[in-house]
């Protein structure tokens, strides 16, 4: 084997130990969390770059697309909704055909795939089919949540299906644009997992716009990269009082930085704020269950388990350990879904 006298190795290995904070470090009680939660929140939205994209958001109604798919249980109708100039987000809003009281309102953010309409069972060409995907690692999960009462709003994620960029469209089903649109946002301070939370919120003003969404029972739920702009919609917004995060909670120094990731996954400088249990954590004391598979290897359970410890402790800290649940299933990559769906539809 080759000498590594120049290689930097050691030194990118050796910057988690010299830079990564440890924003709960010295929290010890209720207050001093409550205080480091919100430092933390409000360092993400920066990391984010949220207060820029809010500041360019436009005033646009979402507006309905096409005719409404209807089955016995529930329908679906997409909305075209301009959420900042030039960037228009296609929304799905299922909702369920019996409805007597206001429902639970959730947020469904799909990971890589088919794109949004891998977890709503519909085509190109806006027909009701379920998607298979290899192992049909995101279950449907939004037409799950519907199922259950919950009336549920899934954006096609910027650089996914719909939202590739028009020179990938013609590209296979799994293709994405992350990596264009990655590096074309960077010179602009912006980036792919910001933007993606920003249509996690647009999503929450749509649905908190609905007169049969129950405000109080606002929610998100996200697998793979979804489960990214779950997490850190839900720590950036409080009016989410439940997030359902899924196959993404672990440490960054034992999935992105382990091997190769999407560059969707990277935000500049995050790990100056924390690992991605202490943004969990960010949440408490409201509702959250995370879903990790012991099989995963994109996120492997190692690094998720340290994920879990970093949010429990914070949680308890608030008297609010009853609030996190953990479902470490026997699985791979996947959407676990044996809580998960009744979590969001209480």
């Amino acid at each position: 084997m080759k000498r590594a006298d120049y290689c930097p190795d050691a030194f990118l290995d050796g910057l988690y130990g010299a830079l990564k904070a440890e924003p709960f470090g010295n929290a010890h009680d209720a207050p001093s969390a409550r205080a480091a939660a919100e430092a933390v929140r409000k360092q993400l939205r920066e990391l984010l770059a949220l207060p820029l994209l809010e500041e360019m958001k436009t005033d646009a109604a979402p507006v309905p697309v096409g005719k409404a798919l209807r089955t016995k249980d529930y329908t679906i109708r997409k909305y075209a909704h301009t959420i900042l100039p030039g960037l228009t987000t296609a929304v799905y809003l299922l909702t369920p055909t019996e409805l007597t009281a206001p429902a639970p309102g959730v947020a469904a953010l799909c990971g890589h795939g088919y794109g949004v309409r891998q977890i709503i069972g519909v085509t190109k060409t806006d027909r009701l089919k379920r998607l298979p995907y290899f192992d049909d690692y995101q279950k449907h999960f939004a037409l799950e949540l519907v199922k259950r009462g919950c009336i549920v709003a899934a954006p096609e994620p910027v650089a996914f299906g719909q939202a590739c960029m028009e020179k990938d469209l013609w590209k296979p089903f799994y293709a994405s644009s992350c990596g264009t649109v990655s590096h074309r946002l960077l010179p602009y301070g912006l980036n792919t997992a910001g933007v993606r939370v920003f249509q996690t919120i647009a999503c929450a003003d749509f649905l908190l716009s609905l007169p049969r969404v129950d405000p109080a029972r606002l929610g998100v739920m996200g697998v793979s990269g979804g489960g990214l702009a779950a997490l850190y919609a839900a720590a950036a917004d409080e009016r989410f009082a439940r997030a359902v995060v899924s196959g993404y909670a672990c440490t960054f120094r034992d999935s992105i930085l382990s091997r190769w990731h999407c560059p969707d996954n990277y935000i500049p400088g995050v790990l100056r704020a924390g690992e991605i249990g202490d943004f969990a954590a960010a949440i408490a004391p409201r509702r959250l269950l995370i879903e990790s598979g012991t099989r995963d290897p994109l996120f492997p359970i190692e690094g998720a388990r340290d994920a879990h410890k970093r949010a429990r402790r914070v949680y308890a800290l608030m008297g609010a350990a009853d609030a996190l649940t953990v479902d470490e299933f026997n699985g791979r990559h996947r959407v676990g879904g044996a809580y998960s769906f009744d979590f969001l539809a209480k």
